[in-house]
């Protein structure tokens, strides 16, 4: 493994951690990822909220790098491919992707909204914006 893939696979470690430590913070019991074979898709993490809805969550994040979190596209398609997979299945839970960076604008951002609006994508928090974290009180 190059000293690059080491780097990314030890920052998504780190963002993961975060993103469970926020989950529990905010109530939620979080239970081991899923893997649905039917659809193609791996979800990060199951997650039961306060209320006691299941959510399913996957962790797009880093704390370096030039384009982290959703800024990069192919990120970004990723987690839209995979909300649109999730359409799929029945008794679907809310999809929400907690990632450390946003895109702001252009394509990506056109993605985001367009994925968000077509409800593949039930919502999407930055770690380090209190405002989308807030949002996890509504689940």
């Amino acid at each position: 493994m190059s000293e690059f893939q080491g780097a990314a696979s030890r920052q998504g470690r780190q963002f993961a951690e975060q993103c469970d430590e926020l989950l529990r913070n905010y109530g939620f019991d979080l239970a081991p990822p899923l893997v649905l074979r039917d659809v193609g898709v791996e979800v990060d993490r199951v997650a039961t909220s306060p209320s006691g809805r299941r959510v399913w969550f996957e962790y797009k994040g880093s704390i370096q790098g030039t384009r982290p979190g959703l800024m990069r596209t192919d990120t970004l398609k990723k987690a839209i491919a995979n909300g649109a997979l999730l359409q799929a299945v029945d008794e679907r839970s809310p999809y929400v992707v907690i990632t450390s960076h946003l895109p702001e604008a252009g394509a990506g951002l056109a993605m985001l909204r367009t994925a968000l609006a077509a409800g593949y994508l039930d919502d999407v928090v930055c770690l380090y914006r209190p405002a989308d974290v807030a949002r996890l009180r509504l689940l």
